[in-house]
């Protein structure tokens, strides 16, 4: 009897395991299902690589002349035909081209933004020294910002539109820092020569890319980013780099990629402190279009390869591990997500940003994470392999740091996740013994 019930117990175990597993399998299904849509600027197309089927579809849709980004909202992708000056509106979901927004004659518009509440969008005029608003539903254009000399890359934060005056040809360019609720300039910033792109790290600060002048003029000026704090726009570091950076992208854990803009590869450093990972002398993989993180903690790099054939996307796990590839379109210059379960190129976020530095780490970590104003407090639990609760770690409601003192515990692979119910679980790796 007791043998029979034995059986009938682990049947029951496996039966729920399965069950457990099915539903794992489900729940990624519904939250990680998306899509990459690629602008292949010389191939005057866009290409569409579902990450759940591997499936690579190229010149779904013609584009307009010299396509410099696509930005996706909801179901709605807004491409940047620069030689055409104007913003191509096109329907994800059917990939039809439903209007166009024309920007004014000869203005080069060269990056998109659009506002959280989805009402107002912006575009820089290049060539105007001007940023225009307008309007996603209507397609018009709304109004003029003046700005710095050749504006490129927007960045919005908030309720902040950061704009790169990259000023090319001159020692110093700048940054306008814009408040979308009035859209006025509020400040000025002068960084290092040519600023085309930027990205806001998880502690609010602004790392502002500046190209310098790729080595062609004399003295030749080589890639610098200037890390502002957005609270205090007189606090600021400069990090030598190198090369020639042009694009920036910020994974969940701290890294920032910077794409070579010869085409090269990739810079990588640490916003932590600031270290660099893979310099400009020992560049990460190659190419230098596009950088892309899909919410698994996959990068996707662009690669034009020579510009003139077909290019070519990368693929690296969390662990910058080689997964896979894919031949594109000729020239692909940005490329975005497109999420099955929200329609929208932001990656699905929780109400705090969480992460651990270092890690992995030997004895002792801390935690970062930015609590959001709706909740005053928020702890860090940590969790072994078979999902116990080992410990937990109060975070600073100022600083918003929590520091783990892991000496107690064995080395080996654990996991953590804010106390708020609906958090993702992150992985900590402790090496050395206790």
């Amino acid at each position: 009897m007791l043998e029979k019930n034995t059986r009938s117990l682990k049947k029951n175990l496996i039966n729920i395991k399965i069950v457990i597993v099915l539903i794992i399998v489900l729940v990624n299904t519904l939250v990680f299902s998306h899509e990459l849509f690629i602008v292949n600027s010389q191939s005057e197309t866009i290409s569409k690589y579902d990450t759940e089927t591997y499936l690579v579809e190229n010149h779904i849709l013609a584009v307009g002349q010299y396509a410099n980004q696509i930005y996706i909202e909801e179901n709605t992708g807004y491409i940047v035909n620069s030689g055409e000056h104007n913003i191509q509106v096109v329907d994800l979901e059917n990939v039809t081209t439903m209007g166009y927004i024309q920007c004014p004659n000869g203005s080069n518009p060269y990056w998109v933004k659009i506002t959280e509440s989805g009402n107002k969008g912006y575009v820089s005029g290049m060539f105007t020294n001007s940023v225009f608003t307008f309007n996603p539903d209507t397609y018009e254009i709304t109004g003029t910002i003046s700005v710095g000399n050749s504006p490129e890359g927007l960045c919005l934060h908030e309720n902040k539109l950061y704009v790169m005056n990259s000023s090319y040809g001159q020692s110093s360019g700048s940054v306008s820092v814009i408040d979308t609720q009035t859209d006025t300039v509020l400040e000025t910033i002068t960084v290092g020569n040519n600023p085309q792109f930027a990205a806001v790290d998880s502690y609010d600060k602004l790392h502002v890319v500046c190209t310098g002048n790729y080595g062609y003029s004399s003295p030749a000026i080589w890639g610098e980013v200037y890390v502002i704090n957005i609270n205090d726009y007189t606090d600021f570091s400069i990090l030598d780099v190198g090369a020639s950076p042009t694009r920036i992208n910020i994974n969940d854990e701290g890294e920032a990629f910077l794409a070579d803009g010869n085409g090269l590869g990739y810079i990588i450093y640490n916003t932590d402190d600031l270290s660099i990972e893979y310099s400009s002398d020992d560049l990460f993989s190659s190419g230098g279009a596009f950088i892309a993180f899909d919410d698994n903690d996959n990068v996707y790099l662009g690669d034009a390869i020579d510009w003139v054939n077909n290019g070519m996307v990368r693929i690296y796990n969390s662990e910058e591990v080689f997964i896979d590839s894919f031949n594109v379109g000729v020239a692909p210059v940005d490329g975005t997500f497109l999420y099955a379960n929200n329609g929208t190129n932001n990656q699905p976020q929780n109400s705090t940003t969480l992460r651990n530095y270092p890690n992995p780490f030997k004895r002792e970590t801390t935690f970062y994470c930015n609590v959001k104003p709706q909740k005053t407090s928020s702890n860090i639990k940590i969790f072994n392999i078979k999902g116990q609760i080992i410990d937990e770690v109060t975070v600073d409601q100022d600083t918003h740091l929590g520091h783990w003192d892991a000496a107690q515990f064995a080395s080996g692979v654990y996991f953590y996740k804010t106390d708020q119910a609906e958090a993702q679980v992150k992985k900590l790796i402790k090496l050395g013994g206790k």
